[in-house]
């Protein structure tokens, strides 16, 4: 298992503000050119940021893309957990995600669009170990883990890329009932 580091989240305002405006010019780029289009030089440029602070706050063009999903993810969970406990069954895992993805759609769907399925894939992977980072770990364990993680993340961008169509909830009783036949395979 790979060893996951994430910056801080407490920045100072005027690097938030450059990290906002490299997220924000990456985006956009990608809304015109494929990813291994875009050079760092592009970026930049559309963000009107130094190199320097480019390279300050991130090692590479994928980097941006992980570090802005998981910003999301925690400060999702963050937000739940002001509310209510996290409960941490399937189904709520499930709801939970749907309903926060159909917030960042286009971002995603742009993602999915660019052929970035495996660096969104990842991003799920730094999530889950998020959730779960005291998890008994063996063989079995990760494998599970990672089925989990496969079935999640393959429902989840399909729900996506065919334009969001059930409700969170109809999607999870779903998710739900496949889970249950494929227990019986």
């Amino acid at each position: 298992m790979y060893q996951f580091e994430i910056k801080s989240l407490k920045h100072h305002s005027s690097n938030i503000f450059v990290k906002d405006c490299i997220t924000t010019a990456l985006f956009k780029l990608l809304e015109m050119k494929n990813f291994d289009k875009i050079t760092i030089t592009d970026i930049v440029e559309k963000a009107g940021v130094s190199r320097m602070g480019y390279y300050r706050n991130y090692k590479s063009k994928e980097d941006i893309i992980e570090t802005y999903v998981y910003e999301k993810f925690v400060e999702t969970v963050k937000e739940i957990e002001k509310e209510r406990p996290i409960v941490l069954s399937m189904q709520n895992i499930m709801y939970t995600s749907l309903t926060v993805f159909k917030k960042y759609a286009h971002q995603i769907k742009l993602l999915l669009d660019k052929n970035l399925d495996m660096l969104l894939y990842k991003c799920y992977e730094k999530a889950f170990e998020y959730l779960f980072p005291n998890r008994i770990k063996s063989k079995v364990q990760d494998y599970f883990y990672k089925m989990l993680i496969s079935d999640i993340y393959t429902i989840e961008m399909n729900w996506i890329k065919n334009g969001m169509i059930e409700t969170p909830q109809e999607l999870t009783n779903m998710y739900i009932k496949l889970t249950k036949l494929k227990a019986h395979i």
